[in-house]
């Protein structure tokens, strides 16, 4: 890259380079969190302002959602890849290959997404069916998938532009324009949902406009600030050469965190699977305590990125020291958080027939259990999410990430949550149980890997 002309500084890091501190990680991690709040309100609207038209229109927006949200996991790896090397770059002030880097993931992104999305879009009423939708089902749906899925290519071009912005330490700017986003996607569903203002009443249609619109916008003001206001940023058209020098490296880092996303949501749907063979009273806990549960996931999934900035910056600007030192306060964080989660995540069990106060005994019972075993392993679920998509990523560490899921989920929690749930017949605590031991494992694994510090070191292109 030395070579290369455009914009290039470099400075003697080891010198001048200065270790963030806390203030730095709940900078970035704050606004990442509130993000995810807003990012995740898009399906939530369209469902509370389509709840309007009946049930067969929020069951129609809620399994399209779980067909997109696929999709989003998937590509998401991306994000994850392109903004170690972003990170690195940045930290070795070299905007150049900052900016190819960005080019590149956000070009690979959308052409993913679109190639997704085109069978989607041109046979929605085949897949509808595949996946058990009643014809009254299908025929309410098939409309908003095809426009929902068209937002797809830009949800994920997004969020490699914002894992971008958060990599150079920059986390407010796509808070701020997804906000906006939301806002106008709130707006737009209000008016083309429910026909006000003149505007033509499209139904649960509208609703899937209105995401395809407010996505769009998203992402065009997100790549033109990222592009026009980052001092050193250009555009890269993805000519070969740049494909070959950018493409190679980010997919050698990235493929491993895909295949492990696809893996963790097939282990989540077995899961429910095991509680819906177990009982209904199982399967109804178990989405209770997934549904409180996800509101601390939430809120701790600043710190990832936080640390892919931090540690990223300093692994670029060769400086380890710096580098470990950054580790071990974002991991302090986490477990701080996770120590914190535990125990306001024991709190709402308590609150459980407050909120649910319509279902019998035996679900609440299975339900605060749940939630108080689900507790009892937040701080090894915080630095799970730490270690795996955070500090190892930073440093290129994505396979031994892969591992650490196979085993954990699939060599141990999954075997023994059929084992005694299926075989031996115990309750639906067992299953719940077989997923604390599933996290637990995997924190000691990343753990163990984290110590080694095979993840220190320079990701270049």
């Amino acid at each position: 890259m030395a070579g290369d002309r455009g914009y290039v500084e470099r400075i003697n890091v080891n010198r001048q380079f200065q270790p963030s501190h806390y203030r730095e990680i709940v900078g970035i991690a704050l606004p990442v969190g509130l993000e995810a709040i807003f990012q995740s309100s898009f399906s939530l609207i369209d469902q509370v302002v389509v709840g309007t038209l009946g049930a067969s229109a929020v069951a129609a927006v809620g399994l399209s959602n779980s067909v997109s949200l696929i999709l989003t996991l998937l590509y998401a790896a991306i994000g994850t890849g392109s903004g170690a090397f972003i990170a690195q770059a940045y930290g070795r002030r070299d905007m150049d290959e900052v900016s190819k880097i960005a080019t590149i993931g956000q070009t690979a992104a959308a052409a993913l997404g679109i190639c997704s999305a085109i069978p989607l879009i041109l046979f929605p009423n085949s897949i509808l069916r595949w996946m058990g939708a009643q014809e009254e089902l299908v025929k309410t749906a098939s409309v908003y998938l095809q426009l929902f899925v068209a937002a797809a290519p830009l949800t994920v071009m997004s969020s490699v532009t914002t894992a971008a912005f958060r990599s150079m330490s920059d986390s407010r700017t796509p808070m701020a324009i997804t906000m906006g986003s939301v806002c106008l996607n709130t707006l737009l569903a209000l008016l083309l949902v429910l026909g006000i203002g003149g505007f033509p009443k499209l139904g649960v249609a509208g609703a899937g406009l209105a995401t395809l619109i407010s996505q769009g916008v998203r992402a065009v003001v997100l790549v033109a600030v990222l592009y026009r206001m980052k001092k050193g940023m250009r555009w890269h058209w993805p000519v070969w050469s740049i494909i070959i020098q950018i493409g190679r490296p980010l997919f050698n880092i990235t493929y491993p965190i895909a295949i492990s996303e696809m893996l963790w949501g097939t282990s989540t749907f077995v899961y429910v699977i095991i509680f819906t063979r177990v009982s209904t009273a199982a399967l109804a806990s178990s989405q209770i305590v997934t549904t409180v549960e996800n509101l601390f996931v939430v809120a701790a999934s600043g710190l990832a990125p936080a640390a892919v900035a931090t540690v990223g910056q300093a692994l670029g600007a060769d400086a380890k020291g710096n580098a470990r030192q950054q580790a071990r306060r974002v991991l302090s964080a986490g477990i701080f958080a996770g120590l914190l989660f535990a125990v306001a995540l024991s709190g709402v069990s308590f609150l459980l027939p407050v909120l649910y106060p319509r279902l019998d005994k035996q679900v609440l019972n299975l339900a605060f259990w749940g939630v108080i075993i689900m507790a009892a392993v937040q701080p090894a679920k915080v630095l799970n999410n730490v270690l795996g998509i955070g500090i190892l990523p930073s440093g290129g560490d994505t396979k031994f990430v892969l591992f650490s899921h196979v085993v954990s989920s699939y060599a141990v929690g999954l075997p023994i949550a059929v084992a005694t749930a299926l075989l031996v017949k115990w309750s639906a605590l067992s299953v719940f149980g077989s997923r604390a031991l599933e996290e637990l494992l995997k924190s000691a694994l990343l753990f163990a890997r984290y110590r080694k510090r095979a993840w220190q070191r320079e990701l270049r292109t």
